[in-house]
């Protein structure tokens, strides 16, 4: 028998669980837009704006987030990068395509689109990141997954804003 067999699993440090801890913390604050949601919220909760404009915000933000990335995940259809055990039971496992990533497309495109100062915009970009770096760190995406939804998130954030500006940004 090889002494390779007979080993037990190397248990992750305290420090690579407490990374581990925070990155699936950031992620799940992330899942499912709610982070641009939160975004969009305090946006206008911060402005004093009323419910039918924070309504009309979050949709003109929302929308067009969910269905390009629900159509390019179709499109691409990549498989996900293999998890090991304990990091994969910190989060919901992704049962979507790995191209792109959508948290950071999302954060990345609310971070872009609803800022009124640089000062924001930087905050918001910073998160993005920490969004994105969740997602790698979980291992629920490739290097590749990650920079696409930057990319396409800073796009469609630079359309998104000009959307919003159209509609009368208050």
């Amino acid at each position: 028998m090889d002494a390779a067999d007979t080993t037990e699993p190397v248990q992750p440090s305290a420090a690579t669980r407490a990374f581990d801890l925070v990155a699936a913390g950031v992620s799940t604050a992330a899942d499912h837009g709610a982070a641009v949601a939160v975004l969009v919220l305090f946006d206008a909760w911060r402005r004093g704006r009323p419910l039918r404009s924070v309504i009309v915000r979050l949709s003109i933000v929302g929308v067009p987030i969910v269905l390009l990335n629900t159509l390019l995940k179709r499109l691409v259809d990549r498989p996900r990068p293999e998890s090991d055990d304990h990091s994969a039971a910190l989060v919901r496992a992704p049962s979507s395509s790995s191209f792109p990533s959508g948290h950071t497309l999302a954060a990345t495109a609310a971070a872009v689109a609803l800022p009124d100062t640089r000062g924001g915009q930087a905050v918001a970009l910073a998160a993005a990141s920490v969004v994105g770096w969740s997602r790698l760190r979980l291992r629920a995406h490739h290097v590749g997954d990650v920079v696409g939804g930057v990319v396409i998130g800073g796009l469609l954030g630079m359309a998104l804003r000009r959307v919003l500006d159209a509609v009368g940004r208050e």
